[in-house]
């Protein structure tokens, strides 16, 4: 690891401790002692090598990836998910995005996290987690005082909605990504979340279509919580719209492949379907579009190292 790596995680420590409140807080987050992260912050940490390093880099999410992938803003899912993470935070709403998978959710939420970082927003990447497994997840990521002994569900959710209500001046969001991974009974902590914390905490839940499948599935079949997590979520979930042939110009040129004649090859290799716009002076059009980013992704790829080729 670089100095330049390790500085650069020394300054994500104090980051952290302003989003968090306290080098206690960083420091349960990590795994570590107190102690330890003073050491390193003096210059007075005499363990050798890497290790402690790397720990903190994995807990605190530092990228060691020099990505040569530029995310283009001024498209149109970007501004969608941008404006309903926004409105989440600054109103204190739970709110729910449920599409296709490769629409930009994840992306254009990572760019929010780093954006917004330090003003009270966390995100946790979701795996099939019951509900104890989840808020101890989010309980780590908030570095939350752990309860003493076996935690019960109750005791945890309490933990967490105290950590929420001491940073309730920076209107906290939580973005809860591939939240269509979660298990019924993690789904269901969101009910107590919200009664905790109504008016003061922000959720956006991210998922593919499944995610609202499931949820009005559970509504129609009376599932244990899901009218009440419906309720708590506005029982309407936002669609993104898809990349059109300019959008597909825009992650074009975001990315250096500038030739108007090879973006629309990309934009039609990618094969994209026809969607009716159904709402504003379009209303009624029909627009073509590509809904997995992705297939664009690796169009423009193939074709930086088609570029590439030539060169050499």
């Amino acid at each position: 690891m670089t100095n330049i790596q390790k500085n650069e995680i020394l300054q994500l420590i104090e980051s952290e401790k302003v989003r968090l409140g306290s080098y206690k807080a960083v420091a349960k987050k990590c795994g570590i002692s107190e102690a330890t992260i003073s050491q390193m912050l003096s210059g007075t940490y005499l363990a050798k090598g890497d290790d402690m390093y790397m720990k903190i880099a994995l807990a605190l999410d530092y990228s060691f990836d020099n990505n040569n992938w530029n995310i283009a803003s001024n498209v149109t899912d970007f501004k969608i998910v941008a404006e309903v993470l926004n409105d989440a935070k600054q109103e204190s709403m739970f709110l729910g995005i449920s599409d296709n998978a490769g629409s930009g959710k994840t992306a254009t939420a990572d760019i929010f996290l780093s954006q917004f970082k330090t003003k009270g927003v966390f995100k946790i990447n979701c795996k099939e987690w019951a509900g104890r497994a989840f808020l101890l997840k989010l309980m780590k990521e908030l570095g939350a005082e752990e309860p003493k002994g076996y935690a019960s569900v109750s005791l945890l959710i309490d933990s967490i909605s105290s950590a929420v209500k001491k940073i309730a001046h920076l209107k906290p969001l939580f973005i809860i990504d591939q939240a269509n991974s979660l298990r019924p009974s993690a789904l269901r902590t969101f009910i107590h979340l919200f009664n905790e914390n109504e008016d003061v905490l922000g959720m956006a839940i991210l998922g593919t279509e499944n995610l609202e499948v499931e949820i009005k599935r559970g509504v129609r079949l009376n599932k244990k919580g899901y009218d009440e997590l419906d309720s708590r979520f506005g029982r309407r979930y936002i669609h993104l719209f898809g990349a059109t042939l300019a959008d597909t110009r825009r992650i074009c040129e975001a990315n250096g492949i500038t030739d108007k004649s090879l973006q629309e090859e990309i934009f039609k290799a990618a094969e994209p379907v026809g969607v009716t716009i159904e709402e504003g002076e379009m209303k009624g059009k029909t627009v073509l579009v590509v809904k997995d980013k992705r297939v664009i992704k690796r169009g423009v790829k193939r074709e930086r190292l088609k570029l590439k080729s030539n060169v050499y």
